[in-house]
């Protein structure tokens, strides 16, 4: 019995070192990999292959990857671990929006993985000068069709990993973070925020030659759709301070009526921080809803 205590805790630490970033040596193989595996996708692939393979994947799973990539650890290793309970050894994964929180105890460190559009960004304690761990100072950036090719054989681990950690639910498994909803919002004026998220807020045009009016309504599939009924139209969910929202995939030469929808989260914190702070900001977003057609 002893002796698998010691190795559990030998494996936990083991990964929760890596993930720190402690062995440079470790560091610079990972980035010599990492550019090998971008120049073999790139020579092979061509920009359409490459984006259907990195739709084999949804952001729960990215999360998962930038995790294994930042610890060089595998799906399956991560999937058998100990799973803690409390504050009991062992490893916690938690999800508030599109950030992803790796906890090993009883070391106490942690990891953040934040998937982006394109991207996936991993925050993690690193000891820089020797004087002990700092917090969340140190940062690696992961494109997702690196990790896409990286763990394409390994998606069954990784789904593993999410249902064991009830990631694979839309509500947030780590709600003592979870920032609460802007109660200065309203419904048209969310749908602006969001349209300004999708499109740029450059596209919210309220000059006296633009007669057109933004709509709101409701799509087939259920989601809120927020746009001029173009192709540049926004479908959307919000749960709580939450949004996901999908746009069409403009990567390539398609018809916009065959394009796939491409899902991206955000906050409605966020959104106020970044479109409704400014005092041009918000008249621009004030006309625009005051003039909104809803139905």
């Amino acid at each position: 019995m002893k002796k698998s205590i010691v190795l559990a805790s030998t494996v936990l630490v083991t990964m929760s070192l890596a993930a720190c970033g402690n062995q440079s040596s470790s560091s610079k193989n990972t980035s010599s990999s990492s550019v090998k595996v971008t120049k073999k996708a790139t020579s092979k692939s061509s920009p359409s292959s490459a984006k259907t393979q990195t739709d084999r994947f949804n952001n729960k799973e990215y999360g998962i990857m930038g995790y294994l990539m930042l610890s060089e650890t595998n799906a399956s290793k991560l999937a058998s671990t100990e799973k803690s309970t409390g504050d009991s050894d062992g490893m916690k994964i938690s999800k508030n929006g599109n950030t992803y929180t790796f906890e090993v105890f009883p070391m106490g460190h942690s990891t953040n993985v934040i998937v982006n559009n394109d991207n996936v960004t991993v925050k993690y304690d690193e000891n820089t000068d020797g004087s002990g761990m700092g917090d969340k100072n140190g940062s690696k950036t992961y494109s997702k069709q690196e990790l896409a090719s990286k763990y394409a054989n390994q998606k069954d681990e990784i789904d593993k990993v999410i249902k064991k950690y009830n990631l694979d639910s839309n509500a947030d498994t780590n709600n003592s973070n979870q920032q609460a909803a802007p109660t200065d919002l309203d419904e048209k004026t969310e749908a602006v925020l969001i349209y300004a998220k999708a499109n740029g807020f450059d596209t919210l045009d309220v000059s006296d030659d633009n007669d057109a009016s933004m709509e709101l309504s409701t799509a087939d599939n259920g989601r809120r759709t927020v746009g001029y009924g173009s192709d540049g139209d926004v479908q959307y969910q919000i749960d709580g301070n939450n949004v996901t929202y999908w746009t069409l995939d403009h990567s390539d030469d398609t018809p916009a009526y065959k394009q796939k929808m491409v899902e991206h989260t955000t906050t409605l914190s966020e959104l106020k921080q970044e479109f409704y702070t400014a005092g041009n900001q918000r008249q621009t977003v004030d006309i625009i809803s005051d003039n909104m057609e809803k139905d």
